[in-house]
């Protein structure tokens, strides 16, 4: 099987989307499991395709094998991942619906690592080439969808599978700018893989206690969905500069 040099890593926002074409799906056995990827083409390329909650959407946030995941996606050949998911804003002055870029992370409880039998530290963040370039490629496509974009967010890693309180709300957003479950694992592993990781939210909901909107999990689905194209259109774009300078 031929080596993939790109993977996107999606959640509850491309449930519903057809990402790739002539898609197949490979099982890789990892030292942490095994991990499900599809391999398709996207505009005529062949990229990867992780789905975090499972190819049958049933693996909550706090039971997903991130190690097992990304160790699959490096013995496919992958260098470069965009990860993609759906997160509550903390901040009541931003306007929605927005796409957010996270240049930094809180991430106090989540255990995911590959580390077993060694002593090794890794300086954690997301890799700033692929930041930059979604970045890039966000300022092109919000403005005519009538998306905000938050070039810089600190985002807030929660354990889930719940949502977070009020109170807990009131803590962390003075801290971070959106709040999530998966991007602060899936950035820790992929440093200790060596793998380069930057993320793209959209930002579908306010967290809980931020405004007068009752959180609704299935609203944030939904809305999720919509978004999810927007978002796809921008990382397709930045697959195709990475392509393109390999």
């Amino acid at each position: 099987m031929s080596e993939v040099a790109v993977a996107v890593v999606g959640g509850t926002n491309i449930l519903s989307c057809r990402v790739l074409d002539d898609v197949r799906v490979v099982e890789v056995d990892t030292p942490y499991g095994k991990a499900e990827v599809e391999v398709g083409e996207v505009r005529g390329a062949e990229i990867a395709l992780l789905r975090r909650h499972g190819r049958n959407n049933n693996i909550p946030p706090h039971r997903i094998n991130h190690a097992a995941n990304f160790c699959a996606l490096k013995k496919l050949g992958v260098k470069d991942v965009i990860g993609m998911g759906s997160v509550g804003c903390l901040k009541a002055d931003v306007k929605l619906p927005a796409l957010a870029i996270p240049h930094d992370y809180i991430d106090f409880f989540s255990f995911a690592t590959t580390v077993e039998d060694e002593l090794v530290h890794v300086t954690p963040g997301f890799d700033e080439k692929l930041r930059e370039m979604l970045v890039e490629e966000a300022k092109k496509v919000c403005p005519k969808k009538g998306y905000n974009l938050l070039e810089k967010a600190v985002y807030f890693q929660s354990r889930g599978p719940r949502l977070e309180t009020k109170a807990e709300v009131r803590v962390i957003s003075q801290w971070a700018d959106c709040v999530g479950m998966t991007a602060g694992s899936e950035a820790t592993v992929a440093k200790e893989l060596n793998l380069n990781y930057a993320s793209i939210c959209t930002v579908d909901n306010y967290a809980n206690g931020i405004g007068s909107e009752a959180v609704d999990y299935r609203e944030i689905v939904r809305r999720a969905k919509v978004s999810a194209a927007v978002c796809l259109e921008v990382v397709f774009n930045v697959v195709e500069r990475i392509l393109e300078r390999s």
